[in-house]
């Protein structure tokens, strides 16, 4: 899209500095927090692994959860690279709950780059990626999870560029962008399977080309095949060697399984709340809705089909449709799955915002609608999830001092029995504990192989202590007594108790039966 009126157009020395120094300005008083909020169960899981990466092995193959039962808690999951990265910062700066904030704003940060220059390379013009560039910033799901412990930003990132750098060196044939964008996709497939999307504008692009003849087979196939062969084997390599791990150890805390949906009423509603929801409240912001639907009607009134670029965008946009319906039942409470149409849908609002600024007289509103979108994803994250204390955490243990009287209760190296906890890592993650979880109190009373109790039989394999905030349990539940040997400490509606060993717990709840 040419803009005559900004021809030559360049971005201002102030654009960059407002844009990220702005962004980084909102975040700065929630990067001490220990994960809150909406998902903190899978920052809590994502930082027990980098944890356990800096505490007891840094070998990116074996990655380790907190509810591990008796085993070393090796088990199966996404390349853990975004947690390797944290475990290195814990290792030169020292454990900090702000160190995976930072690390992933920085890694949010160089994918705001990424996507500039993507899109400058898509459009031709600076200004144009300057907006791209803003509509990333202020996507709210990425404004709340740009400093959050989640693989998905490193994921985005990698892709942005990955895609940026294949396009350059498609184009301008220099063997460094070859190279950039080979590690950078690969990351991002390794990080997250869906992100590997990128491949299906790369593969139309490369296709029409060889129809049409623009390409050579001698210069041509071999990098190409190479490029196949590494983003595809590795990523599919890694997920077969962690479902492996996952056989192996019964550790199953990083499902890595395909969730369509299987009930056709819920599917409608969930693509619908999707559609009038999730797209413009929390994926693009409302700042931007308008000019996507501009966007749209440009596209299909403009003559777009006919362009360059046409088609392998279009084939993205259509990946990542039957990536959505593959995975529809995530889809309705974990909107951060659908990240990675943000840049898809962005080139649509930077089609919006062309055309806009093509009409001298509705500027006024093109700039309003950039001005708004700051405020809007601020108000829209942050009183919501960052303030006013802790959000699906127990106070206990959001606070650092509760926390900490919970945590040295007992020796780290002690097994314990850590609930009720349907996540089955927040607890251990805060508690700073390893051993065996439940969901619900009734859970520990229940019969298990040989008959004995699910508590039991914790107990006959190394459980010593029970942390529990379920006072019901602890005041009226008289099953619980014949297990437990002493409080060993009292925190608000926490106790941690100590465990009578296997024998006696055994010879005790035969007797109170």
């Amino acid at each position: 899209m040419k803009l005559s009126f900004l021809d030559g157009y360049t971005v201002p020395r102030w654009f960059w500095p407002l844009v990220l120094g702005l962004n980084l300005l909102l975040h700065l008083p929630f990067f001490n927090q220990p994960p809150n909020s909406v998902h903190v169960w899978r920052q809590s899981n994502t930082m027990a692994v980098a944890r356990n990466l800096y505490e007891e092995d840094m070998n990116l193959l074996r990655p380790r959860v907190d509810r591990r039962n008796e085993s070393d808690g090796v088990t199966g999951m996404q390349f853990p690279s975004y947690e390797w990265i944290v475990a290195v910062g814990y290792k030169v700066l020292g454990f900090h709950e702000a160190i995976p904030r930072v690390v992933t704003w920085l890694i949010f940060a160089s994918g705001v780059l990424a996507f500039f220059a993507l899109v400058q390379r898509l459009s031709g013009s600076r200004w144009l990626a300057a907006v791209g560039a803003w509509g990333l910033s202020w996507s709210p799901e990425l404004f709340y999870h740009s400093i959050n412990a989640l693989p998905d930003v490193l994921a985005l990132s990698a892709s942005v560029a990955g895609l940026f750098y294949f396009l350059r060196w498609y184009q301008e044939r220099r063997g460094l962008d070859f190279w950039l964008s080979l590690l950078l996709t690969t990351l991002a497939g390794l990080t997250k399977l869906q992100y590997l999307v990128i491949g299906f504008p790369i593969a139309v692009l490369i296709l029409r080309d060889l129809w049409q003849r623009r390409l050579g087979w001698r210069r041509d196939a071999l990098p190409l095949l190479v490029f196949a062969v590494v983003t595809v084997g590795c990523t599919l390599a890694w997920y077969a060697y962690a479902v492996r791990l996952i056989e192996t150890s019964g550790l199953a805390d990083f499902g890595l399984e395909l969730r369509p949906a299987t009930d056709v009423a819920v599917a409608i509603k969930t693509l619908t709340h999707n559609l009038i929801s999730d797209i413009p409240e929390l994926l693009i912001n409302y700042g931007n809705f308008g000019l996507l639907v501009l966007g749209l009607v440009a596209v299909v009134r403009g003559g777009y089909v006919r362009r360059y670029w046409f088609g392998p965008l279009l084939a993205w946009a259509l990946a990542l449709l039957a990536y959505h319906i593959i995975e529809l039942r995530q889809m309705s409470v974990h909107q951060y799955y659908m990240l990675p149409y943000v840049p898809v849908l962005l080139l649509l609002v930077v089609v919006g915002a062309g055309w806009l600024a093509q009409k001298p007289k509705w500027r006024w509103a093109l700039a309003l609608l950039l001005l708004a979108q700051p405020v809007l994803a601020f108000v829209r994250i942050a009183p919501a999830r960052w303030m006013g204390g802790a959000r699906e955490v127990p106070t206990e243990l959001f606070e650092a001092a509760t926390r900490a009287e919970l945590d040295n209760a007992v020796p780290d190296s002690a097994l314990c029995v850590v609930g009720p906890d349907e996540s089955g890592c927040k607890y251990f993650y805060f508690l700073h504990k390893k051993g065996f979880g439940y969901n619900e109190s009734g859970q520990l009373f229940e019969p298990v192989a040989g008959g004995q109790t699910y508590l039991a039989n914790c107990i006959q394999r190394g459980a010593q202590y029970l942390y529990t905030n379920d006072t019901t349990l602890l005041t009226q539940d008289p099953r619980l007594r014949p297990y437990v040997a002493r409080t060993v400490k009292q925190v608000g509606d926490f106790r941690v108790l100590a465990l009578r060993p296997a024998t006696a717990a055994s010879s005790d709840s035969t007797t109170a039966r």
